[in-house]
C-alpha cells in the first residue's frame, strides 16, 4: 500500500495517523502488547530487555525458559505481561550479531513484520515498539528507524488502532519520527 499525502503532514489514509511517537519507557506502556527483540541465544541483552524482564518479574524469565525452544529468525512468541501494565510481551527473534558485517536489513524487517502479523492474529489493537535494532550492537539509529517503520507500515492492518513508538530520549524519538515522516512524504 502506498499512502497518498494531500498536504504535508495530512495523510489521506487513516492508518498513518495510527502511528504515534511517545517519549517514555516501554515497560510503562498500558497497551495490549509491548514488543522487543530477543536474540536466538535467548539471552537478555541490552538495557531494554533487562528493563522489561525486571518490570515483568521473575515469572517472565521462567516463562521464556519453559516455552521458547530453538528459536529462528522471525519467530514471534507471545508472553503474558505479568507485572507489566500491558497484556502481552511479543518477543521477536533476531540472529545473534557478532559484528557489523553480520547485520542485514532482513534481520530487523522480518521480525517487525512478523510482530504485526502476530498482533493481527491475536486481535491486538494497541502495540508499543521501542527503537528496535538500534542498541549498542545494532544498526545506526537512522537505519534502524527506516527498517522498523517500513516493516510496520508494510503490515499496518485496519484492525490495529495504534502503533506507538516509544523512546527514552527525545533525540532517538526525533530520528524515528523524522524517518517516518520522510517515508510517508516520499510515498
Amino acid at each position: 500500500m502506498k499512502p497518498v499525502i494531500a498536504e504535508f503532514g495530512q495523510a489521506t489514509k487513516p492508518y498513518l495517523e495510527r502511528v504515534t511517537f511517545v517519549r517514555g519507557r516501554i515497560e510503562e506502556q498500558p497497551v495490549d502488547a509491548i514488543v522487543t527483540l530477543l536474540s536466538q541465544s535467548l539471552r537478555y541483552k541490552g538495557s531494554l530487555n533487562e528493563a522489561i524482564q525486571k518490570a515483568a518479574g521473575h515469572a517472565m524469565d521462567v516463562f521464556i525458559n519453559e516455552n521458547i525452544h530453538e528459536p529462528r529468525l522471525g519467530d514471534v512468541y507471545a508472553a503474558p505481561g505479568f507485572d507489566l501494565p500491558c497484556k502481552h510481551v511479543l518477543y521477536a527473534v533476531r540472529p545473534t550479531w557478532k559484528d557489523d558485517f553480520e547485520r542485514q536489513d532482513r534481520d530487523l524487517l522480518i521480525p517487525c513484520r512478523k510482530v504485526m502479523e502476530e498482533a493481527r492474529a491475536m486481535s491486538l489493537k494497541t502495540l508499543a515498539f521501542p527503537p528496535l535494532g538500534s542498541g549498542h550492537q545494532g544498526f545506526a539509529k537512522p537505519k534502524a528507524a527506516r527498517l522498523m517503520m517500513q516493516a510496520i507500515m508494510d503490515r499496518m492492518y485496519p484492525e490495529i488502532e495504534e502503533v506507538r513508538i516509544v523512546a527514552r530520549t527525545q533525540e532517538t524519538l526525533d530520528i524515528f519520527h523524522d524517518r517516518f515522516t520522510a517515508m510517508v512524504v516520499k510515498s
